[in-house]
């Protein structure tokens, strides 16, 4: 009972802390592909009115896949985007299923947020789980 009353402490915790502001990533948190075939991660970096992400300091998004599941290019740069000159960028991550199941891909993403004078650097990491049908 005292180690439900822990994690059940430290899930308010978790709720109270506020969101970050003027910024968020959207990937989703499962996507499905079968096996052998390609599917479509889809990666967005979304920014408040007024923000971008830095054009001239590096955006790197470091993808980590777990076996079952290939990824042709670990490593994007804005190049790699779908919209390369846009405040907000968007990717599409091709991914090929070998073995049925549920397999992660972690994600690591860095870039710099800006605003009219200042900007900081943004670290943020994430993962989806690619459920593999037969």
């Amino acid at each position: 009972m005292r180690a439900l009353a822990f994690v059940v402490a430290l899930g308010g915790v978790a709720l109270a802390q506020p969101r970050e502001p003027g910024w968020e990533v959207r990937i989703p948190d499962r996507i499905e592909v079968g096996v052998g075939a390609t599917g479509t991660l889809p990666i967005a970096i979304a920014v408040d009115r007024g923000l971008a992400i830095s054009k001239d300091a590096a955006l790197i998004i470091d993808l980590a896949p777990d076996a079952g599941i290939a990824i042709k290019k670990r490593r994007l740069g804005r190049g790699d985007a779908a919209d390369p000159e846009a405040d907000a960028p968007r990717f599409a991550v091709p991914v090929k299923a070998d073995a049925a199941g549920d397999h992660a891909v972690k994600l690591h993403i860095r870039f710099w947020l800006c605003g009219a004078k200042v900007c900081r650097p943004i670290d943020v990491q994430r993962s989806v789980t690619v459920a593999v049908t037969p």
